[in-house]
């Protein structure tokens, strides 16, 4: 959707007045005078990233299998982490995180997979980027992302949607 500004006028040029064709006039002087940045796509709206699941994720354990999370980053910010799946290289998550964004052109997002241990600091397993202004392809599409590092990670399997701002509604008000 684009973010348009709409001007409707309801008056036929015919029945207009003298007076009010001059109005009519400056008016349409005006809208030519005016930069157009109508038609322009909305960069602010709701962003909604959902992990589905995760595919061979390596094991970062010695012992035993794989205890692995999701953290998700907007421009470098921390907005969710999935529940660990114990047991398992290829969890399903299923899990949403909705955020909003001034400016789509400027987002992008972080995708770090860890493995949770029971003593120290979790295991890093891999991490996964996109950024948004340069593909805005992914939008409102499924993505498999690999998670590359020296050895093989597995893949992350995401989805991402963007509302821009001008289709979203607020909620009706109580009286």
């Amino acid at each position: 959707m684009m973010c348009l500004k709409l001007y409707q006028r309801f008056t036929s040029p015919s029945s207009l007045s003298e007076e009010d064709s001059e109005q009519e006039e400056e008016l349409e002087e005006e809208e030519e005078n005016m930069s157009s940045p109508i038609q322009e796509p909305c960069k602010s709206g709701l962003l909604q990233i959902t992990v589905h699941s995760g595919k061979s994720l390596r094991k970062a354990d010695i012992f035993g299998k794989g205890d692995p999370y999701v953290v998700i980053k907007v421009n470098r910010v921390k907005i969710h982490t999935t529940v660990v799946k114990y047991g398992t290289d290829s969890p399903r998550f299923e899990e949403s995180v909705h955020c909003i964004l001034s400016d789509i052109n400027d987002s992008k997002l972080a995708f770090e997979v860890y493995d949770k241990d029971m003593i120290g600091v979790d295991d890093t397993i891999g991490c996964a980027f996109v950024n948004l202004s340069k593909k805005p392809s992914i939008v409102n599409s499924p993505l498999l992302l690999s998670l590359p590092d020296i050895n093989e990670c597995g893949s992350l399997y995401v989805s991402v949607s963007f509302t821009p701002m001008s289709i979203i509604r607020p909620p009706a008000t109580l009286e």
